[in-house]
């Protein structure tokens, strides 16, 4: 378990503007073992004080007091290994989530503070539960491909793979990676194809590549520009959403029964507006991209989504609902 002197110099600031007093430690850390083994909120008090003032003894230099009113205010020098353990071990609690979103060696930096951890700190995971779709499981990744594949975009090197399409076919090439793109369940290589005339980088899904190897280094005009980030990127070619051909319309859906009712709270865009027509029918309406993905989103509404605008879109969801029809009929 965490000694009680550890987790105040843990939570201890690195910015006066930001200093804490004796209460304000002794109440973030009400819950620590060491605390409620004290009889009243005075003595714990007392034990964060006597701490406090140890701790400005045995590390002069790097502790800082204050004085404000009836308390001092404490802050401590920033020490980067110390920050980086301290961040390392709260991305441990969470390995599961982020392992395949780090390099290799980040990911086994993880797993051997995992590890070491004093068992008080995993304590958190058992209050935690990240509930898997009911419909799909995440795609299980093979960890040569990973190993390879985050190597490559770790040290701008490109990689060549045996790559299979939507489509089902199967061709060995060589990709320049730009990094990582997550969405939903699944993770994404954005890389530039050699011998592609296309200036821009394109998606391949992690779970598709097979057989990678390790190339040559990149050129600077290959890889991400020095000049942006793949986030900024990404939202400025509208990239991930998987709508970079797609047109923006202004969406006009009606919602029955309880389909939609939260829609608020998960708005399509910013400019959307939410028209109760009645208790059982909500009209939204939106500036979107009439991308695959919206047209995913209004068919799992069924019968409860009803398209009004525009009348391409409605004609298109019509033609869909025939061929439906049509498909059970004739079975």
């Amino acid at each position: 378990m965490e000694p009680l002197i550890d987790a105040i110099y843990r939570l201890l600031p690195t910015k006066a503007e930001a200093a804490l007093s004796a209460s304000l430690l002794r109440d973030r850390l009400e819950n620590h073992h060491e605390l409620l083994e004290c009889t009243n909120k005075k003595t714990r008090y007392q034990k964060v004080k006597r701490l406090l003032d140890k701790l400005e003894a045995d590390k002069a230099g790097k502790i800082f007091v204050q004085p404000q009113g009836k308390e001092n205010l404490y802050w401590k020098r920033c020490e980067p290994e110390q920050q980086l353990h301290y961040l390392l071990t709260q991305l441990s609690l969470f390995q599961d989530v982020i392992k395949q979103r780090l390099p290799a060696s980040q990911q086994q930096q993880l797993a051997d503070v995992m590890q070491n951890l004093p068992g008080n700190k995993t304590n958190w995971l058992r209050k935690i539960y990240i509930a898997p779709s009911s419909v799909w499981q995440p795609p299980k990744l093979d960890p040569a491909v990973t190993s390879v594949v985050y190597q490559a975009i770790e040290e701008n090197k490109a990689f060549s793979c045996d790559y299979t399409t939507l489509k089902g076919i199967t061709r060995r090439q060589t990709l320049v990676p730009w990094g990582l793109m997550t969405k939903a369940e699944k993770v994404y290589v954005l890389a530039i194809r050699r011998g592609s005339t296309k200036p821009a980088p394109i998606t391949y899904a992690l779970m598709s590549i097979r057989n990678a190897e390790l190339g040559d280094r990149q050129t600077l005009l290959e890889g991400l520009p020095p000049d942006t980030d793949l986030r900024t990127y990404c939202e400025a070619h509208n990239i991930g959403s998987f709508a970079a051909e797609a047109k923006q319309i202004t969406l006009v859906v009606r919602f029955y029964g309880n389909a939609g009712r939260n829609i608020k709270e998960t708005p399509l865009s910013d400019d959307m507006r939410v028209q109760e027509l009645s208790n059982d029918c909500r009209e939204v309406r939106a500036t979107v991209y009439n991308s695959v993905e919206l047209r995913k989103y209004l068919r799992g509404f069924g019968e409860q989504a009803e398209v009004i605008a525009p009348p391409d879109l409605r004609q298109q969801m019509v033609a869909e609902l025939h061929a439906w029809l049509t498909r059970y009929q004739t079975k």
